[in-house]
């Protein structure tokens, strides 16, 4: 669930809630006894309805929002579109509720970005979604101006948390290898060629030369710009969880001694060849510890959302968010 939260506040990177809509506009549901107008409502779920279309249309198909999303609720991907939204809503009208207690605000240089990017925004999209959608510039400042107070507050709420990361937790070990890619060529527009049968019969034994070669002068690094290869050169600690690398490589790279080079691992891509190079990388350890202190302050806010959220008294209008019905596609409008 946090991972498609941040996918819907990426989302809404250019948009999202304003604290309450205009006095004579009904409310779709309430945070806290601050308005979600239907204006704001039909905004972030039209917006987002783009997004999910542009991502999964040309799987689902054109019937994709009566879809069953969750068979065991009985809800449609229109169901679960509504309800994840709400939910990027609350947080966010939340966080604002919660600006004064950080003390933050949005300075002037800020608010005059907030209006380039205003500009912006209603130049970027067709203006038959932008009426859809019902924006107009002034009203995607609002949620721009929201937008970024949300993210002060954010940092605010954990600027102070300082996590318990164990050196045996951030620590790294130095490694290098270097990719003999099977998949093919691509040309200036990304365009892939595929390699021949032929081709990948010599990609395995270019992987083989340059591992023997590695092994001969102790350097994995020298041997691949020597055979007019790319050598990376990083770090690894002692699971594959979020680090990023091909799992097969630092599988191999940890059953190895400092300065011992591995057989080729064959993957998808192609061919990995790799070596430990050192038992304690210094920067690697020092970034493995600052992404381990970021990704617990981002779970910290987490529970703090999550404690508003379970304390927050939310009233909702069926009758008013039902008028923003999700069937047809937005390619439709255009």
């Amino acid at each position: 669930m946090r991972k498609r939260a941040a996918l819907l506040l990426a989302a809404c990177m250019l948009l999202c809630g304003c604290r309450g809509g205009a006095q004579d506009e009904p409310a779709a549901f309430t945070v806290n006894g601050e308005a979600v107008s239907l204006r704001e409502w039909n905004f972030y779920v039209r917006m987002n309805q783009m997004q999910w279309e542009k991502e999964g249309l040309e799987r689902y198909g054109d019937d994709m929002w009566s879809r069953v999303a969750d068979e065991e609720q009985g809800t449609t991907m229109a169901d679960r579109l509504k309800e994840e939204v709400m939910d990027t809503v609350c947080r966010i009208h939340l966080a604002n509720q919660h600006a004064e207690e950080y003390n933050v605000s949005l300075d002037d240089g800020k608010k005059q970005e907030i209006a380039e990017r205003a500009e912006s925004f209603m130049g970027a999209y067709h203006k038959a979604l932008l009426d859809f959608a019902g924006a107009d510039e002034e009203f995607v400042r609002e949620r721009l101006s929201e937008r970024e107070l949300y993210l002060l507050v954010a940092q605010a709420a954990v600027a102070d948390y300082e996590p318990e990361i164990s050196e045996e937790e951030a620590h790294r070990e130095g490694i290098c290898y270097v990719l003999i890619s099977t998949t093919g060529t691509k040309d200036a527009e990304g365009n892939r060629t595929p390699f021949s049968e032929e081709e990948i019969e010599q990609r395995a034994r270019l992987a083989e030369e340059v591992c023997a070669a590695a092994r001969e002068t102790g350097s994995l690094k020298e041997a691949a710009e020597t055979a007019g290869l790319t050598p990376i050169e990083g770090s690894m600690g002692s699971s594959n969880e979020g680090d990023g690398h091909e799992p097969r490589m630092l599988d191999a790279a940890r059953l190895l001694e400092v300065g011992q080079v591995s057989d080729p691992v064959w993957t998808e891509e192609g061919w990995f060849v790799v070596q430990h190079t050192s038992d304690y990388d210094e920067e690697g350890t020092a970034y493995w510890r600052e992404r381990l202190t970021e990704l617990a302050r981002e779970e910290e806010y987490e529970r703090i959302s999550r404690e508003w959220r379970e304390t927050a008294e939310i009233t909702e209008n069926p009758e008013i968010m039902d008028q923003v019905d999700v069937k047809i596609v937005l390619k439709e409008l255009l």
